[in-house]
């Protein structure tokens, strides 16, 4: 069995089906038996080229990103199914949902007064 690694362009054309025959390969790449990574990179950059290029709400992005992480042969750092829940729960873009799920076993030196209300965060500065 091999490990590939998915990008941001290959689930891209996967969820828009911009160009079929890529979406399709994608397909059968998600319905194989070999073991897929993702990045977490690829979730910040999937929510800003859905939401940014193909206007995609953050009701869909959620459902995308919950598929992603339903899928049994898909590995994702355990921070990175952190940070979609917090995306669920908060207006903080992915980017800022993976910065507080990586400061939840430290502290977190930030100014940003809406990253700093998530619960799990402990601020560096009071």
């Amino acid at each position: 069995m091999l490990k590939i690694v998915l990008d941001t362009n290959t689930l891209i054309r996967f969820f828009t089906n911009d160009m079929p025959d890529k979406a399709q390969q994608v397909r059968e790449l998600l319905e194989s038996d070999n073991k897929l990574v993702i990045p977490e990179v690829v979730f910040f950059e999937l929510e800003y080229i859905l939401k940014g290029t193909y206007l995609v709400q953050k009701d869909k992005i959620i459902e995308i990103f919950m598929f992603l992480l339903g899928q049994k042969n898909i590995k994702v750092e355990p921070k990175v199914r952190q940070a979609v829940e917090i995306f669920k729960e908060s207006k903080l873009d992915m980017a800022d949902c993976i910065i507080a799920a990586a400061s939840f076993k430290g502290e977190l030196a930030s100014f940003d007064q809406e990253l700093l209300r998530i619960k799990k965060i402990k601020p560096y500065w009071e």
